[in-house]
């Protein structure tokens, strides 16, 4: 009761921030509730919820993943290049390949204890060198033929696209194997507590390999889906996806040292960072400005998440 307590309450402070904005946006700004820039919204934020819910996958069993930017430009020329060939090969081979690289990664840092920042950083850079080498002069175009997926990638649904409903529907999956596979709940008890989950007789190799497999696929997918949209992909070109996966996952309550996070909460997170984007578009605010609220949030989820927690403890001896 405690745990669905405390998540009730985090899920209800951020989909009060969401309504909020929305709200205040929605009548200060014209044409800010709009269909059209509904679906802008959902759209993006379809693409940073696949980010930051890999990123949460690492955070929630104790270690974080810094290259997923470099993943993400890797798959995205990697399925354009093969695409001349067939789009489904050129992504299928896309998304086994960043699998077999975020296995190989969780493989290593259970086995070595190697930091997993440290590793992460040194692949963040040699991948973004493999991607500039694959597309040295010029970015990964699609095939003319091809342009037909851009076109439905974009196409509108009422508030929706497809791209962001393709987004949604993979995170709540994700989320509900985390939370109803044996897998997934032991990846819980390895972030809470490495120890005892040893102890208890989790296996944690399966489930290093699975949080990193499964933050370069999410990646990966992210790449893949953004290059389709734009029509080409280039090794500098997804640099943003580092920052803003992060910035899902910690607005949306995931903490650094492990043990928790619900997908709910990341989608909530990733709404709040495509609403403030969204209204510095439409507002013609300068980019700086919306750094300096989204840092300003950020730091007060920080802040919550702590209260949350603080609170939760105190309680717990009274109610014993």
């Amino acid at each position: 009761m405690r745990n669905a307590l405390k998540f009730e309450t985090g899920f209800q402070v951020r989909l009060a921030i969401c309504v909020v904005l929305l709200v205040v946006f929605s009548l200060t700004m014209p044409g800010f509730a709009s269909i059209s820039n509904a679906a802008s919204i959902t759209e993006n934020m379809g693409l940073i919820a696949l980010v930051g819910t890999g990123i949460m996958l690492t955070m929630v069993v104790g270690e974080l993943d810094l290259a997923v930017a470099s993943v993400a430009a890797v798959a995205a020329i990697m399925a354009l290049s093969l695409s001349e060939t067939s789009l489904a090969l050129g992504i299928t081979a896309a998304l086994i390949t960043a699998g077999l690289y975020g296995a190989a990664i969780g493989y290593i840092i259970e086995k070595t204890g190697v930091n997993s920042l440290v590793l992460t950083v040194c692949m963040l850079i040699a991948l973004r060198g493999l991607a500039l080498v694959m597309a040295p002069q010029r970015p990964a175009i699609l095939p003319a033929d091809l342009f037909w997926a851009s076109d439905a990638l974009v196409a509108q649904f009422g508030p929706v696209t497809l791209l962001g409903l393709i987004g949604f529907v993979v995170v709540i999956v994700v989320g509900l194997l985390m939370r109803y596979t044996r897998l997934g709940l032991s990846m819980y008890a390895v972030g809470g507590n490495l120890e005892r989950a040893r102890g208890s007789g989790v296996a944690t190799l399966p489930v290093y390999m699975t949080a990193f497999a499964g933050s370069a696929m999410l990646g990966a997918s992210a790449g893949i889906l953004a290059a389709l949209r734009s029509g080409s992909a280039s090794g500098i070109g997804f640099d943003s996806f580092l920052l803003s996966g992060i910035t899902v996952a910690v607005v949306g309550g995931v903490p650094l040292e492990g043990g928790r996070g619900t997908i709910l909460n990341v989608l909530l997170g990733a709404l709040i960072i495509r609403l403030i984007s969204s209204a510095v578009s439409i507002g013609g605010i300068p980019n700086s400005f919306e750094s300096i609220v989204v840092g300003g949030i950020l730091l007060a989820m920080l802040l919550l998440d702590y209260w949350l927690r603080r609170r939760g403890r105190k309680l717990q001896p009274a109610r014993a």
